[in-house]
């Protein structure tokens, strides 16, 4: 059974190589990495979520056609978990097992950070990234690093925006776990039960206590209901 991570606006999947130590070793944990970030920084920036999924299938392609697996995708990874299921979909790969989700409304809804993210500058974005705790990128002395990091943060949290899909175009048939934070800003409006329309299985939703990274204080208890729901 492999479990795929999807990263956060801003983040390196790698930051969830910390939940393995929480899981059974025959969980095979591959945190999926997007092209132009982080350990693939030597890779072409790509901006939207349908080509930075292309690719990761192309990447992980092997697994995809032949392993049994599940998806945790984190706020900007629950849109490309969504992409990931339609392109695997109509490339005849396997489905996943089980999707869990966390920290996002459904990206049909119109619940985003801007009003319209084309009109907000990169100054904007990351000034209310940091203000309401919505980065993990804490503040380096490297000038030239900081700027990288703001660049990834802000076309990730562009292309996240500008995407929609409908429950129709993914077709999925296995069961959801939603995972949100209670404190979390970009959850005050948001109806996650709504997730159960992208599925014709189960659809759990469970809060827990914390901002937008809950999970950081969660991860043993996150990783016991992954367990539970794998059946390992």
């Amino acid at each position: 059974m492999v479990l795929f991570f999807l990263p956060h606006a801003g983040g390196s999947a790698k930051s969830y190589s910390s939940f393995k130590r929480f899981l059974p070793k025959e969980l095979n944990v591959v945190p999926m990495e997007l092209s132009g970030r982080f350990t693939r920084s030597a890779e072409p920036l790509l901006t939207d979520v349908e080509s930075c999924v292309k690719d990761l299938i192309s990447k992980h392609h092997q697994l995809l056609e032949n392993e049994d697996y599940a998806i945790f995708g984190h706020s900007m990874g629950t849109v490309l978990a969504c992409e990931l299921i339609r392109q695997a979909a109509a490339q005849k790969l396997n489905a996943p097992l089980h999707v869990f989700l966390s920290g996002k409304n459904p990206p049909d809804e119109g619940v985003h950070c801007f009003e319209n993210v084309e009109n907000a500058s990169d100054e904007e974005i990351v000034d209310f990234f940091s203000a309401n705790s919505l980065s993990s990128n804490a503040p380096v002395p490297d000038e030239e690093l900081m700027k990288t990091l703001n660049k990834i943060l802000c076309t990730d949290v562009r292309m996240a925006e500008r995407y929609s899909i409908a429950p129709e175009e993914i077709s999925l048939d296995c069961d959801i776990t939603v995972f949100y934070g209670t404190d979390d800003v970009l959850m005050q409006n948001v109806d996650m039960n709504s997730w159960q329309r992208y599925t014709l299985g189960k659809c759990e939703t469970i809060p827990f206590s914390g901002g937008h990274f809950y999970y950081t204080q969660h991860k043993e208890e996150i990783c016991q209901i992954i367990k539970n729901k794998l059946g390992i």
